[in-house]
């Protein structure tokens, strides 16, 4: 466990929500409420967006309890990040403008790429595609019905609105829904599945191959190596000139123990890369791929 983590996990164990201060800046990790975001620095940005924000007309029809009947709400956002500073209070202030009661609200703060990359301590975030934040899931019964991911479609009172009133919604990134079938169906364990095949489906649900680039990391973080890889080849197959992509797909190569092919995507990303500050990240996979070649 390295030293970070520990630390981390102590501040859990001792606290409601733990407060890490990573290259000066301090950042919320795991279960917390907006009464952990009215604390210094977190209320500098809090604080703003939740006044000046003005819910749309759309809250008034939100105001009908019989939409939130057994409902329930987990957000998932980072303190750290721009689209959660603005989202999340955004979000707050609309459910308190509609007397959304607080104690179905689960809030969730997750790391950034110096600590847990979108992940809590407790991991609550474990098998819910949880790769954009801010993510707001809505429950009914327990199960998730929809989500708002990273920034509402329309707007957050209309987004809530077509979810609890059951009409058609797709949120943004919705290419996870489709693979969370794929998962629950068994899909990912047939040896043959093919990626093209895959990649077509797919290719109609995103917009750029951070998307799928972003989820598969997810996965191999995760340790679902096999169903990483599979996704890596997709978005591979669907940007085939982009080096982000070819080092994802090298490094799930690599982790998969396909160490031929991690050093040629590996080398492939080397030549497509634009980014001196990428080099080292590559290189170091691919000398990580060529030593276990050669063993």
């Amino acid at each position: 466990m390295s030293k970070i983590f520990l630390a981390i996990s102590i501040l859990i164990a001792t606290s409601a929500y733990a407060q890490i201060t990573i290259s000066k800046q301090p950042i919320l990790l795991g279960k917390c409420d907006k009464e952990s975001l009215l604390q210094t620095p977190y209320i500098d940005w809090f604080q703003e967006a939740y006044n000046n924000y003005k819910p749309g007309p759309e809250a008034k029809k939100l105001s009908d309890p019989d939409l939130f009947k057994n409902c329930t709400m987990e957000i998932f956002f980072g303190s750290w990040c721009g689209d959660s500073k603005r989202e999340v209070p955004h979000f707050l202030k609309l459910l308190h403008e509609i007397s959304f009661p607080m104690e179905k609200v689960q809030m969730i703060a997750v790391g950034n790429r110096d600590t847990l990359l979108k992940q809590s301590p407790g991991h609550e975030e474990e098998g819910k595609g949880i790769f954009r934040v801010p993510t707001f899931i809505i429950y009914k019964n327990e199960e998730e019905i929809n989500r708002i991911t990273e920034f509402p479609v329309n707007s957050l009172e209309q987004d809530l609105l077509d979810i609890v009133s059951g009409y058609s919604y797709q949120p943004n990134y919705h290419s996870f829904g489709l693979i969370r079938n794929w998962l629950n169906n068994g899909t990912f364990s047939n040896e043959n599945l093919s990626y093209r095949s895959m990649a077509g489906q797919l290719g109609q649900l995103v917009r750029d191959e951070h998307e799928l680039n972003s989820l598969a990391h997810v996965f191999l973080r995760q340790g679902k190596k096999k169903e990483a890889l599979k996704i890596f080849q997709s978005n591979n197959y669907l940007f085939s000139e982009t080096a982000i992509v070819a080092e994802s797909l090298g490094e799930a190569y690599l982790k998969n123990d396909f160490y031929s092919s991690a050093v040629f995507y590996l080398e492939r990303s080397l030549r497509l890369n634009r980014d001196p500050e990428k080099l080292k990240g590559i290189l170091d996979l691919l000398y990580e791929a060529k030593s276990k070649e050669k063993s």
